[in-house]
């Protein structure tokens, strides 16, 4: 268990749940949570959701990050409180950017798992849930119906947010099986050089569109699948990988891609919407 922490060395630090749950509490001038809820009674509630449903699961990688913002930094320490506690004690800190893993083991094989992802962040909760690969702890988002967020365009109700949750575990298994289907196809799809190429130039143009300061173009892209530099690693990752395998499955290109989306990669706000988007750019290209 931390007892203390330091994010002037560290921009992501690792905990477990009661390290969470002993950090500073953000409230309102009513002294209730400031976005409704804290972030460790979001995982709170998904596990006991899951213990209600009667799943195998565990808690697992439970991320904080900074995000160097003047107006609305992922993390904040209390002098006053470190005054009482000791300098960088957990107790002083207020996090505002938490991603969380809930592994559920229920059907798993070798290779593959099933996750709840939360996101927790200064504009609200996003919460996903698919497939995660094992050997990398890659997430995948396989569907839009399989991410629910309380903000943002397609916003839901804090209820509405944990209702989601209970219906995926209510369908868990019909779930499970047909992103496993899908995972099945993507590892029967081969990809040429040529191939990986295209997309890499189709996830540019999205890009490119997505930063157009004409809105007729900008808005034709809700989320980026990668960013630029991303899109710059994600071929640096495949050139590499080249050097060692010669065939690639669509699977294989996704997880490259994957391997992009983590808490201690990028910006955790993106972390879920980007999967999402890559997935449906796979869906539309190769039809799966």
């Amino acid at each position: 268990m931390n007892t203390t922490f330091n994010f002037q060395e560290n921009n992501v630090l690792t905990m477990d749940l009661e390290t969470l749950k002993r950090t500073h509490k953000e409230n309102n001038i009513y002294g209730e949570p400031l976005k409704g809820f804290y972030h460790y009674e979001v995982i709170d509630r998904l596990a006991d959701l899951c213990e209600l449903k009667g799943l195998d699961f565990e808690i697992k990688d439970i991320f904080a990050a900074q995000n160097r913002s003047r107006q609305m930094p992922g993390v904040v320490v209390l002098p006053q409180v470190e005054a009482i506690h000791g300098i960088n004690a957990v107790e002083a800190h207020i996090l505002r950017r938490v991603y969380s893993n809930i592994v559920i083991h229920n059907g798993e094989n070798d290779e593959i798992t099933t996750n709840l992802a939360i996101a927790y962040h200064q504009d609200g909760v996003q919460i996903g849930f698919g497939p995660l690969v094992k050997v990398c702890t890659n997430q995948c988002i396989m569907n839009p119906e399989r991410l629910v967020s309380n903000f943002g365009n397609n916003k839901v109700t804090d209820d509405e947010l944990f209702k989601s949750v209970e219906s995926w575990l209510d369908n868990f298994f019909d779930y499970q099986e047909k992103d496993l289907r899908i995972l099945q196809k993507m590892n029967e799809i081969t990809l040429k050089e040529n191939d990986v190429f295209q997309l890499v130039g189709l996830l540019t143009s999205l890009r490119v569109a997505k930063d157009c300061t004409d809105k007729r173009i900008s808005n034709r892209v809700k989320n980026y699948p990668l960013t630029q530099s991303q899109i710059s690693q994600f071929t640096e990752d495949y050139l590499l990988q080249q050097l060692e395998k010669s065939i690639f499955t669509l699977l294989d290109i996704y997880n490259i891609a994957t391997n992009l989306y983590k808490p201690d990669k990028m910006e955790i706000p993106n972390v879920l919407p980007q999967n999402l988007a890559m997935m449906e750019v796979l869906t539309d290209r190769f039809n799966l």
